[in-house]
């Protein structure tokens, strides 16, 4: 059994770019709950725009954080299926489970869906967080638990991926190098794509695009990608990925994409995007939105883990220990196009470097 003390460490986001660090009573789980023991959460774009003051919904004071891995340290008293001690991940909302698109399977279009990080609901930038049991998925106890935080925007990226019907040789451009561009690509690469290009800015997201498998990174202070992009037209790839959500990021999809092309958009948008609508008709390229990741893409990203064939802790630039969660956050804000994937380490921590 473990040990569940009264009171907690937790970075509460207490204003627009304010985080201070308190301490907190440990929240008790309900019957269909489960309380985990947060070893470590990575940061998140999403977690990036809430301390901005730019999410829609997401709203201080919150403890921020989603991506997690940990070990589950209670349970309620519904939950029979999983022990303490088991270390875990999990999505970052909970659905209703009733609902037609639950019942088949697609969670992530659930309306009555509840967010963590919302309402009240603490987050993983804490020692502790309660979490409902369908959102939890189960880790190999020996698995790396800076692998597991990272199974959430792998997630993400595999239900992007698996828009695109038969992948294996296809030719992939991927626009952004974020968390959840670079995780596209090694979901994609996992799943045989071709030829891959990452399109972003500046020489630490070209490293980061080449740990992750990038074939190509085009840099696009050169000029703009279509003119830039290895085979843009008049010949484009075959998919392109939008994974970032600078003006004019979708007329670029539509000028590196072939004809009767793919274009797959993950990113979401700070503000309203203007493109030329009649373009992307006349080229009949066909456009699909992704959002979240479901159950089924859960367990195919841990199947991978477990298997040793994908590592996302490539991606890890800067690790900080919970106490430093401030600091974490103001690197994330202010580092773009510097910094990789930025981790915090919480209860259940190895020695940070």
């Amino acid at each position: 059994m473990l040990s569940v003390p009264s009171a907690m460490t937790a970075a509460v986001l207490v204003a627009d770019r304010e985080i201070v660090v308190r301490q907190l009573p440990v929240p008790s789980p309900a019957d269909d709950q489960v309380l985990v023991r947060v070893a470590v959460s990575g940061v998140c774009g999403s977690d990036v725009a809430t301390y901005r003051g730019l999410h829609p919904y997401k709203r201080p004071p919150i403890v921020l954080g989603h991506e997690l891995c940990g070990r589950v340290a209670a349970v309620g008293g519904a939950v029979t299926d999983i022990a303490v001690g088991e270390r875990v991940t999990s999505a970052a909302f909970s659905w209703c489970g009733d609902c037609p698109h639950c019942r088949r399977g697609a969670v992530n279009l659930c309306r009555a869906r509840r967010n963590l990080c919302h309402l009240g609901w603490h987050g993983s930038f804490a020692d502790y967080v309660v979490l409902d049991r369908t959102m939890v998925f189960r880790l190999p106890g020996g698995l790396d638990a800076e692998a597991g935080a990272l199974a959430e925007p792998l997630s993400i990226a595999t239900h992007a991926i698996r828009m695109i019907d038969a992948p294996a040789g296809k030719s992939l451009v991927v626009l952004g190098s974020g968390s959840i561009g670079l995780c596209c690509v090694l979901v994609a690469r996992t799943l045989g794509i071709g030829d891959t290009v990452c399109v972003d800015i500046g020489a630490p997201k070209r490293r980061l695009a080449v740990r992750a498998g990038a074939d190509v990174f085009v840099d696009a202070r050169t000029g703009p990608p279509a003119a830039s992009v290895p085979g843009a037209p008049p010949g484009g790839a075959d998919v392109t990925v939008v994974a970032a959500g600078y003006p004019g990021v979708l007329a670029d999809a539509r000028a590196v994409t072939k004809p009767g092309g793919l274009v797959v958009v993950v990113s979401y948008f700070d503000t309203a995007q203007e493109f030329d609508l009649n373009a992307m008709v006349s080229a009949e390229l066909t456009v699909r939105f992704s959002a979240l990741s479901t159950p089924a893409d859960f367990h195919d990203v841990v199947s991978w883990l477990a298997g040793g064939v994908i590592d996302p802790t490539s991606l890890v630039t800067h690790r900080f220990p919970l106490t430093r969660a401030g600091e974490a956050m103001e690197l994330a804000d202010r580092a773009a196009g510097l910094a990789g994937k930025v981790t915090i380490h919480c209860a259940e921590t190895e020695e940070i470097p």
